[in-house]
């Protein structure tokens, strides 16, 4: 038997759900992030209105965004991180968003664009409290860049406890969020190791010494979470 436990929300977990359950397995949705959107003050819609180029560095940042539409005209230049992210700037204020085709980072997108060689543009950076920053440390020698914080995380470490580890079947964790991973490994590290348990992440990012408690690592090849998750849980027994 398979016990699916995933630790986020990211699109198609619905989808990747029900394919779960009518393979016959067990699913849990145990998601230690929750997010709290964050009012803009006048002064950040302000930015934003004046600002040339916009650039969201997650899915989350665009959910906000869609109360604040009006901000987002179409003579700014949009850039986002990763594909879904970009999907949602079209979706939410209909407009084309540039996304790294390949790897989702900031430094994927700034390479991918040459965005370091952007010069005398208003750029604001959409992003969640304590999210990276290397965007903004490479445009701001030649451009005026402000970002503004629309979230914040707020991780729930006691979501997941031992009942949620099935002794007698192979754990497998789902984790898209690094933050999220984080605080399972800290909180969870004895049962990850006593326990028959791999682990799906959507990138190389996600590895490092502390996740290596899993039995299995495997990271998404594609943008095709759907079908790549669902393959990896069926050949897994």
């Amino acid at each position: 038997m398979i016990n699916v436990i995933c630790t986020s929300n990211f699109n198609e977990l619905d989808s990747i759900k029900d394919g779960i359950l009518r393979l016959g397995y067990k699913f849990k949705h145990k998601p230690i992030v929750e997010i709290e959107f964050i009012d803009l003050s006048t002064e950040s819609q302000n930015l934003i209105i004046e600002s040339n180029v916009c650039i969201f560095q997650s899915k989350n940042a665009i959910t906000h965004a869609k109360t604040y539409r009006d901000l987002f005209d179409k003579n700014k230049d949009y850039y986002a991180v990763g594909l879904f992210t970009a999907k949602s700037v079209k979706e939410s204020i209909q407009v084309n968003c540039k996304y790294p085709k390949n790897n989702y980072s900031s430094e994927d997108l700034i390479k991918e664009y040459k965005l370091n060689t952007m010069e005398g543009k208003k750029v604001v950076i959409m992003r969640g409290e304590g999210g990276l920053k290397i965007i903004r440390e490479s445009l701001k020698k030649k451009n005026i860049v402000n970002e503004v914080i629309a979230y914040k995380r707020i991780i729930n470490k006691n979501i997941i406890n031992s009942k949620d580890f099935d002794a007698n079947s192979i754990n497998v964790i789902i984790s898209m969020s690094q933050d999220a991973l984080k605080s399972l490994c800290e909180k969870n590290d004895e049962l990850i190791k006593n326990r028959n348990t791999i682990l799906i992440v959507p990138n190389e990012r996600f590895i490092s010494e502390k996740i290596k408690i899993f039995k299995k690592i495997h990271t998404l090849k594609s943008s095709e979470f759907k079908r790549e998750i669902l393959d990896i849980i069926r050949n897994t027994e």
